[in-house]
Protein backbone atom coordinates (compact mmCIF):
# COMPACT_ATOMS: atom_id res chain seq x y z
CA UNK A 1 0.00 0.00 0.00
CA UNK A 2 1.20 3.51 -0.83
CA UNK A 3 1.23 5.95 2.04
CA UNK A 4 1.34 9.69 1.40
CA UNK A 5 2.11 11.93 4.32
CA UNK A 6 0.35 15.22 4.93
CA UNK A 7 3.62 17.06 4.37
CA UNK A 8 4.00 15.42 0.96
CA UNK A 9 0.48 16.48 0.00
CA UNK A 10 1.21 20.06 1.09
CA UNK A 11 4.43 20.04 -0.94
CA UNK A 12 2.50 18.94 -4.04
CA UNK A 13 -0.21 21.58 -3.44
CA UNK A 14 2.40 24.32 -3.00
CA UNK A 15 4.23 23.22 -6.12
CA UNK A 16 1.02 23.28 -8.19
CA UNK A 17 0.12 26.69 -6.75
CA UNK A 18 3.54 28.11 -7.63
CA UNK A 19 3.24 26.73 -11.16
CA UNK A 20 -0.15 28.40 -11.50
CA UNK A 21 1.23 31.69 -10.13
CA UNK A 22 4.01 31.62 -12.74
CA UNK A 23 1.52 30.97 -15.55
CA UNK A 24 -0.76 33.73 -14.27
CA UNK A 25 2.14 36.21 -14.08
CA UNK A 26 3.08 35.38 -17.66
CA UNK A 27 -0.55 35.71 -18.78
CA UNK A 28 -0.96 39.11 -17.11
CA UNK A 29 2.29 40.44 -18.56
CA UNK A 30 1.17 39.36 -22.04
CA UNK A 31 -2.42 40.57 -21.81
CA UNK A 32 -1.94 43.72 -19.72
CA UNK A 33 1.56 44.98 -20.55
CA UNK A 34 0.78 48.63 -19.76
CA UNK A 35 -0.61 47.76 -16.34
CA UNK A 36 2.16 45.33 -15.42
CA UNK A 37 5.23 46.99 -16.94
CA UNK A 38 6.21 48.70 -13.69
CA UNK A 39 5.78 45.52 -11.62
CA UNK A 40 8.63 43.07 -11.30
CA UNK A 41 7.81 39.35 -11.32
CA UNK A 42 7.97 39.11 -7.51
CA UNK A 43 5.47 41.95 -7.06
CA UNK A 44 3.17 40.57 -9.72
CA UNK A 45 3.38 37.09 -8.15
CA UNK A 46 2.37 38.66 -4.84
CA UNK A 47 -0.66 40.27 -6.53
CA UNK A 48 -1.61 36.90 -8.02
CA UNK A 49 -1.24 35.12 -4.68
CA UNK A 50 -3.37 37.78 -3.00
CA UNK A 51 -5.99 37.43 -5.72
CA UNK A 52 -6.13 33.67 -5.15
CA UNK A 53 -6.99 34.28 -1.49
CA UNK A 54 -9.55 36.95 -2.38
CA UNK A 55 -11.14 34.76 -5.07
CA UNK A 56 -11.22 31.80 -2.68
CA UNK A 57 -13.18 33.95 -0.19
CA UNK A 58 -15.89 34.13 -2.87
CA UNK A 59 -15.61 30.36 -3.43
CA UNK A 60 -13.83 30.90 -6.72
CA UNK A 61 -11.37 28.03 -6.70
CA UNK A 62 -10.76 26.85 -10.25
CA UNK A 63 -7.78 28.11 -12.22
CA UNK A 64 -10.12 29.45 -14.89
CA UNK A 65 -12.19 31.28 -12.27
CA UNK A 66 -9.10 32.81 -10.68
CA UNK A 67 -7.78 33.94 -14.06
CA UNK A 68 -11.14 35.61 -14.77
CA UNK A 69 -11.00 37.23 -11.32
CA UNK A 70 -7.53 38.54 -12.20
CA UNK A 71 -8.86 39.86 -15.49
CA UNK A 72 -11.52 41.78 -13.62
CA UNK A 73 -8.83 43.15 -11.32
CA UNK A 74 -6.70 44.36 -14.21
CA UNK A 75 -9.63 45.56 -16.31
CA UNK A 76 -11.52 47.44 -13.59
CA UNK A 77 -9.20 47.99 -10.63
CA UNK A 78 -7.12 45.79 -8.36
CA UNK A 79 -9.72 46.27 -5.63
CA UNK A 80 -12.75 46.07 -7.95
CA UNK A 81 -14.81 44.02 -5.49
CA UNK A 82 -14.55 46.65 -2.74
CA UNK A 83 -13.97 49.88 -4.67
CA UNK A 84 -16.98 52.25 -4.42
CA UNK A 85 -17.37 52.50 -8.21
CA UNK A 86 -17.58 48.72 -8.72
CA UNK A 87 -18.69 47.52 -5.27
CA UNK A 88 -21.81 46.06 -6.94
CA UNK A 89 -19.58 43.19 -8.08
CA UNK A 90 -19.23 42.12 -4.44
CA UNK A 91 -22.96 41.33 -4.26
CA UNK A 92 -22.74 39.14 -7.34
CA UNK A 93 -19.57 37.40 -6.17
CA UNK A 94 -21.21 36.74 -2.79
CA UNK A 95 -24.28 35.05 -4.31
CA UNK A 96 -23.35 31.46 -3.55
CA UNK A 97 -26.67 30.22 -4.94
CA UNK A 98 -25.13 30.32 -8.41
CA UNK A 99 -21.93 28.72 -9.63
CA UNK A 100 -18.53 30.37 -9.78
CA UNK A 101 -18.66 30.65 -13.57
CA UNK A 102 -22.21 32.03 -13.56
CA UNK A 103 -21.24 34.75 -11.08
CA UNK A 104 -18.25 35.82 -13.13
CA UNK A 105 -20.24 35.75 -16.36
CA UNK A 106 -22.96 37.83 -14.71
CA UNK A 107 -20.35 40.51 -13.92
CA UNK A 108 -18.91 40.36 -17.44
CA UNK A 109 -22.38 40.55 -19.00
CA UNK A 110 -23.32 43.51 -16.80
CA UNK A 111 -20.11 45.29 -17.79
CA UNK A 112 -20.75 44.68 -21.48
CA UNK A 113 -24.08 46.54 -21.14
CA UNK A 114 -22.41 49.63 -19.65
Amino acid sequence: MISIKTQQIETIKNSKKQQFVKRAVHFLKEKYPHKTEEMDDKTLASVVESSINRANAYDIVTEQGIILFLELMFSLSLDFDTAPRTKWTHDILSDFNISESERIMKIINTLSKV
